[in-house]
């Protein structure tokens, strides 16, 4: 048995919720059951399991038996490469469009020894005879179903078009507070979906997650003074509701939870040449800031051996995009440079770390595509110590 079967076998005396902590580990969406002879005995999914646990099935007492495939395909190692061209043509049409199946190579004596990887769009007639197939662990890895919390924002925006380029299927949650603007071009996309409702409704939130690998949480009532405006509906959408679906997500075994928190909740750096990092004090002195900390805080409370949430601490964001913000620093002078032909600033000798927005869509794809255990519960920092600038120093380089 090579290196990678064996690290997605399962004894069928696993629990569900240990059988998902390999599927989650090995990045592959499935595992191969074997009985206490090491014999093949089914196949199990995640979104086998996710379907079990939507049914009531306690993952942390119940058997990975219970759910698994007791008659899957699969391949011998004995078959002639003839037999083994006509089973792969066969088996094409079990294959969605979009999909990779993964087919278990067994020997003589009934044990799985080898993968076997089929997807319509890299299928050739010619493909080499078992023992020679090869595969990239990214183009057959379980996340490729994203669901985007906020995707029709500025920042949502350029995500969901960078993960449609990449081959992901994504949903996208989203109460239009800003319409639509900036993914109605995505509506006719095939890997596109869009569904419209407030993250604080949990029915919604459950029928979002239903079929999804990962979360990326990106909604909120974004900046201070739009968070002063409305305190309770602040501290509901931005603090109360992301708590909720970050446990929604635990208990659906949606593990991959991408969080979008903000460099706010450090505070004001005690001296202008202080350079802040992850493990700095912590002074959220707004709102908006305060909420992100508390979310931080209640989502890596939720951190167990399968729950692998991540932080990103995002720098002020700057870029256009198809859904655009004017309340931002760079993009604000910039547009009344363009529009007014100057730019007043009065002070400017406050700091801002400043981050593209196309470079942020960048760190979330980073950590969609990063082994989950590198990840789990890590906060980053995310922007550039090059992009520190003083707010007069913006408007001179914007001049």
């Amino acid at each position: 048995m090579n290196e990678r079967v064996n690290k997605i076998i399962v004894q069928n005396s696993c629990s569900i919720k240990q059988t998902m902590r390999t599927i989650d580990r090995t990045g592959l969406g499935i595992a191969f059951i074997v009985d206490e002879n090491n014999k093949f005995v089914g196949l199990v999914t995640d979104g086998d399991i996710r379907r079990g646990i939507l049914s009531g099935i306690d993952i942390e007492k119940v058997m990975i038996e219970q759910v698994m495939n007791k008659n899957p395909i699969f391949a011998k190692r004995d078959w002639t490469d003839e037999k083994l061209q006509n089973f792969l043509r066969s088996s094409l049409p079990m294959v969605s469009e979009y999909a990779t199946m993964k087919i278990p190579v067994l020997d003589e004596k009934g044990e799985v020894i080898d993968l076997l990887c089929l997807s319509k769009k890299r299928y050739d007639k010619t493909e080499a005879p078992i023992a020679k197939i090869e595969y990239k662990p990214r183009e057959i890895g379980h996340v490729s179903k994203v669901l985007v919390i906020g995707g029709a924002g500025y920042l949502g925006s350029i995500l969901c078009r960078k993960l449609l380029e990449k081959g992901y299927m994504v949903r996208v949650l989203d109460n239009l507070m800003y319409g639509d603007f900036g993914i109605k071009e995505l509506y006719d996309h095939p890997k596109f979906e869009f569904i419209e409702g407030d993250m604080r409704n949990l029915q919604i939130i459950v029928e979002c997650l239903k079929r999804m690998d990962a979360v990326v949480h990106l909604a909120a009532i974004v900046g201070d003074p739009a968070s002063a405006l409305n305190p309770q509906e602040t501290i509901e959408i931005n603090y109360l509701s992301t708590k909720m679906v970050a446990e929604a997500c635990k208990y659906y075994q949606i593990n991959r939870f991408i969080f979008a928190s903000t460099c706010s909740v450090y505070g004001t750096s005690p001296t202008p040449d202080t350079r802040l990092n992850e493990k700095s004090p912590l002074n959220p002195v707004s709102l908006y800031a305060e909420m992100k900390l508390k979310s931080e805080r209640g989502i890596l409370e939720l951190i167990d051996e399968n729950f692998s949430p991540t932080i990103l601490r995002m720098a002020t964001l700057y870029g256009l995009a198809p859904r655009m913000r004017f309340d931002l620093v760079v993009n604000l002078l910039t547009a009344k440079a363009a529009m007014e032909k100057k730019i007043t600033i009065f002070g400017g000798e406050q700091w801002r770390p400043n981050l593209h927005v196309s470079d942020a869509a960048e760190a979330y794809i980073k950590c969609l595509e990063s082994p989950i255990h590198k990840i789990r519960g890590e906060i980053f920092n995310t922007g550039s110590n090059g992009q520190n600038h003083q707010i007069k120093k913006v408007g001179e380089i914007i001049n």
